[in-house]
């Protein structure tokens, strides 16, 4: 009797071991870097397939991810944003990408946008400088719904204090929502030299 519980132990011993191996070898976590962004072990691969979070990805990539609950249908927008940034503090508008540090000048946004897909409720333009800080810039109200904008923003007086990178940023608001995603960014350098 003893040895026949002891087999049945041995025995549910190893059919559960057995089931975690197989369970972990059939799942796991992976890395995703997009553009050279990790976005950490947000993947899982299930049976040689891989499965990420498509808002997650989504937002990485600068498209704008539509959900509708009562379709059960994910829709990916992949608006073309083109941005050039005009300093126009000399009484000329002159496009640019790299500042002196402390620069200090009136910058506006001018951008194209084509392919956008579905209906916008406003645009914002935003300046990021490289500790995180974030300036609005102005938001714009979109009128008519259309596939393709011109914006151009009002004049903003801004001052490049640190070295570093600064971040232009559009940013889309969907008809019937509140949440605003990022579809474009746009580097200027700011160099003590």
């Amino acid at each position: 009797m003893k040895h026949k519980k002891i087999f049945i132990l041995l025995s549910i011993v190893m059919i559960w071991s057995a089931t975690v191996a197989l369970a972990n070898a059939s799942s796991s976590k992976i890395k995703v870097i997009i553009n050279d962004t990790n976005l950490g072990e947000i993947g899982e691969m299930i049976d040689n397939s891989t499965y990420l979070p498509l808002r997650k990805i989504g937002e990485s990539l600068h498209t704008i991810v539509d959900w509708n609950s009562n379709t059960k249908t994910a829709t990916i927008y992949s608006p073309n944003v083109h941005m050039f940034i005009y300093n126009s503090s000399n009484g000329e508008e002159t496009t640019f990408g790299e500042v002196k540090k402390g620069f200090s000048g009136k910058i506006k946004v001018f951008a194209q946008v084509d392919n956008v897909g579905l209906k916008l409720n406003a645009t914002k333009f935003t300046i990021v400088d490289p500790n995180g800080k974030e300036t609005l810039i102005q938001e714009i109200k979109v009128e008519k719904n259309r596939d393709n904008y011109w914006f151009v923003t009002e004049e903003t007086s801004y001052r490049f204090s640190l070295s570093g990178k600064y971040t232009i940023r559009c940013y889309m608001k969907p008809e019937n929502s509140e949440e605003w995603t990022i579809t474009s960014e746009k580097l200027i350098t700011s160099s003590a030299n």
